[in-house]
């Protein structure tokens, strides 16, 4: 059973149901569980780890049972928090898409018990640099965390030791995901994040990309891949009231929410360390080679999803205003819904 009497200090929230999205879904979920629980007893972090299972399919077993599940949890607590299709089906567009993603995770960060709150996804390893940062419990409330994401081949030994893995990643490398956009590391070429330009944001950053201004200059936030690691203090996802809740698909809704919190006070940290993801299918999830077959199969759902303009637009007047966009009511998060909620352990 769960021991509710110990606060953790980190609460880490990620979304799933098992229907094998982007390819190998379970065997990329077992990673990631395995290793975070493996880091967190090699650390000696008192966390808890949250994963929605957002209307389960019918046709395949739920991820209790679905899931490897480690043997031990050290000290980290995991708990499976389940919305069933009852709920989902009330939901605009739930038919064309099978999981809210940003309202999935609303679910667990309203129900987490942690100081702070980590956002991230299934698919994903923690470098040790970065949980050594983590491990220091030096978080601040009037910060938001973020940390590039590396994104690695699919075909990541699921056996081999925690640490044979992340060595691994990094002679895997396909992308850097960074402040500066994201660059393919075999042939060199750098995708700008969509930004409105001007001259003096080229000359900036051309200056930067020279090495003849510091870094310290930049003024933009940190948004690109956001969706994998955004970390706020649980008082801060509360002001905020978590993620647009907008049953579109999830294009920059991260993106928004990383500007709400700070424009809502949330000084942005990069964290030192990387967050590795696990590479899936062409078109699951945004890749600069795979953006127009991600584009057209969201079109041809007939999904709607935020445009770039649209983002930029609503930035612009969160600046103009100097405070954060408000787009949920207090019941956040299913917060009145009884949820059914399970731990392996």
């Amino acid at each position: 059973m769960t021991n509710n009497s110990v606060e953790p200090y980190l609460s880490v929230v990620a979304t799933a149901r098992n229907d094998e999205h982007g390819g190998n879904l379970l065997g990329r979920m077992g990673v990631f569980v395995r290793a975070w629980v493996e880091q967190c007893k090699r650390f000696g972090l008192r966390f808890e780890l949250i994963l929605v299972e957002w209307n389960p399919p019918t046709d395949r077993a739920p991820l209790r049972e679905a899931l490897p599940w480690p043997s031990e949890k050290g000290p980290c607590d995991i708990r499976v928090v389940t919305v069933p299709a009852a709920i989902h089906d009330r939901f605009e567009h739930a038919s064309k898409l099978p999981l809210f993603q940003m309202i999935a995770k609303n679910v667990g960060l309203r129900r987490a018990r942690g100081k702070f709150a980590l956002a991230t996804n299934i698919d994903l390893l923690f470098s040790d640099e970065l949980m050594r940062s983590l491990a220091a419990k030096t978080l601040r409330e009037d910060r938001m965390y973020r940390a590039d994401r590396h994104d690695v081949e699919a075909e990541i030994p699921p056996e081999i030791p925690i640490e044979a893995q992340l060595r691994w990643c990094g002679v895997h490398l396909l992308r850097v995901n960074s402040w500066l956009g994201t660059r393919n590391v075999r042939t060199g070429e750098l995708h700008r994040n969509y930004w409105p330009r001007t001259w003096r944001v080229e000359l900036l950053e051309a200056l930067q990309d020279l090495g003849l201004i510091p870094a310290v200059t930049r003024k933009r936030l940190h948004l690109n891949a956001c969706g994998d690691f955004t970390l706020l203090s649980m008082p801060m996802w509360r002001k905020l009231q978590g993620y647009p809740e907008w049953p579109i698909f999830s294009m920059h809704l991260d993106s928004l929410l990383c500007t709400a919190a700070h424009f809502g006070g949330a000084t942005q940290v990069v964290l030192p360390g990387e967050v590795f993801h696990i590479e899936h299918a062409t078109g699951s999830g945004w890749t600069p080679e795979g953006q127009r077959t991600l584009e057209a199969r969201i079109a041809a759902k007939g999904l709607p999803m935020l445009s770039d303009l649209q983002f930029n637009q609503r930035c612009i007047a969160m600046r103009h205003k100097g405070e954060p966009e408000r787009w949920n009511d207090p019941n956040w998060g299913l917060a009145q819904e009884r949820l059914d909620e399970w731990s392996p352990f």
